[in-house]
């Protein structure tokens, strides 16, 4: 490996991890916390590989905006029930070394129950950094391997130089979430998310999704099922525990070949949680956990680099809103 490439990801990985500008993976649906009325938070979140190689560190700040409008009672201030049913509107700006956009978004919970079902839609733009990047899509004798591109090092090597592009995603996202409350702010969730993806680029539609961590072609579809937990043991201790699969679509010639194969890998972590400040408007998190690709012909790293650790700081602020009697 040329000098030049090793201290560019060791640059990179000390900006994604030392800087803590990092992903959101784990939120609990974007609602731990909430109260009736306006909310304001920021997360910064990442991860890294104990072993670098396959796996692409992830690393953005994000700051929400959240409007909860109850449909029954106007308790704004409060926090929310766990048998709340609301409208919400949510608006997201986010960046990371790679990209930067924005989201906003509205659902809402319509049935005053526990568990509750919450459906969402959420409008996504973004513009790669000069970082969109040209991915093998399909294994074949021309095009190579899907297993030689999907690497931290191919899309490090590339980010950046004149092989990268400034392109624009939009992203057309449906949530179909389950949570179950309980206990002293415990939650159980499950969910189903299917996002549209359209992308603006050249590379004759091979691109990456750094937010996802997975390829994608300029028009296809994301579907994945989420399931997460989140259980104090004390005032300030919980343990938090985050699974997701993330599955693409494909996209086939007229004469039946593949252009783009389905893609897919699944994503498991756990570990503890800290919260505290007035009303626990601050929680950090730390889980460590395993990845992995269904089709093993798509990977060709190491059992060492499938292991990662997440770290994610969450703060949440409250408008100076005085809490309205409920009815």
């Amino acid at each position: 490996m040329k000098f030049s490439h090793l201290f560019k990801k060791v640059g990179l990985g000390a900006l994604l991890f030392a800087s803590y500008v990092f992903a959101d993976i784990f939120d609990m649906n974007g609602l731990y916390r909430l109260q009736y009325g306006p909310n304001l938070s920021y997360t910064v979140a990442g991860n890294t590989p104990f072993v670098w190689g396959q796996w692409l560190c992830q690393g953005t700040g994000t700051l929400s905006f959240n409007w909860i409008e109850p449909f029954y009672d106007l308790p704004y201030g409060n926090p929310l029930d766990a048998d709340a049913a609301f409208l919400r509107l949510s608006a997201d700006v986010e960046i990371s070394p790679f990209y930067g956009g924005f989201r906003v978004g509205i659902g809402g919970r319509p049935l005053e129950m526990n568990p509750q079902i919450e459906a969402r839609f959420l409008y996504e733009h973004y513009t790669y950094f000069n970082s969109n990047v040209e991915m093998t899509l399909t294994s074949n004798a021309e095009n190579g391997d899907i297993a030689d591109s999907w690497t931290a090092d191919w899309i490090t090597d590339r980010a950046y130089t004149e092989d990268a592009a400034v392109d624009f995603i939009q992203n057309f996202a449906f949530y179909f979430d389950l949570e179950y409350s309980f206990g002293l702010d415990a939650l159980l969730g499950i969910g189903v998310h299917f996002t549209m993806v359209d992308i603006s680029t050249d590379f004759e539609g091979k691109s990456y999704d750094y937010r996802r961590n997975i390829p994608v072609f300029s028009r296809d579809y994301i579907f994945d099922f989420i399931a997460y937990a989140y259980v104090p043991i004390s005032e300030n201790w919980a343990v938090a525990g985050y699974l997701n699969q993330y599955n693409t679509g494909n996209s086939r010639s007229s004469k039946n070949t593949y252009l783009k194969e389905p893609l897919g890998y699944t994503i498991g972590l756990l570990g503890p949680s800290l919260r505290w400040g007035e009303r626990e408007e601050n929680k950090m998190t730390l889980l460590g956990g395993y990845w992995l690709r269904e089709k093993e012909r798509f990977y060709k790293g190491s059992v060492a680099q499938q292991f990662l650790v997440h770290l994610q700081y969450q703060r949440n602020f409250n408008f100076a809103i005085k809490p309205v009697p409920k009815h």
